[in-house]
């Protein structure tokens, strides 16, 4: 588990890193990854409220809506373990020490 974690964060800060040198206007401090998971969070809940018929459809199907859900989840993902990264949070030892203690 812990090695999936790693690998998934080794890539995902590859496409930051990509991101950042195709936007370098774009101002990556330590503010920067909590905002974006705010932002996506809420993109993510408005792909939700489409999907679960409590939002606009805005002409999408259902497959489409699932699909920026699943979109939108992914950055929510990304961000956060970028966060994570960024504060020195390692996630498999934080699950493991706050959820995972409970399998014992």
């Amino acid at each position: 588990m812990y090695q999936d974690f790693d690998r998934l964060r080794e890539k995902i800060k590859k496409v930051l890193e990509r991101y950042k040198a195709d936007f370098p206007e774009v101002k990556v401090d330590r503010d920067y990854f909590p905002l974006k998971i705010s932002e996506e969070w809420g993109e993510c809940m408005q792909a939700y409220l489409m999907l679960t018929d409590r939002g606009r459809n805005k002409g999408k199907t259902k497959e489409e809506m699932r699909a920026m859900l699943s979109d939108e989840f992914a950055d929510v993902l990304g961000f956060l373990l970028l966060f994570g990264e960024s504060e020195g949070i390692d996630p498999a030892e934080a699950l493991a020490k706050k959820w995972f203690k409970h399998l014992e």
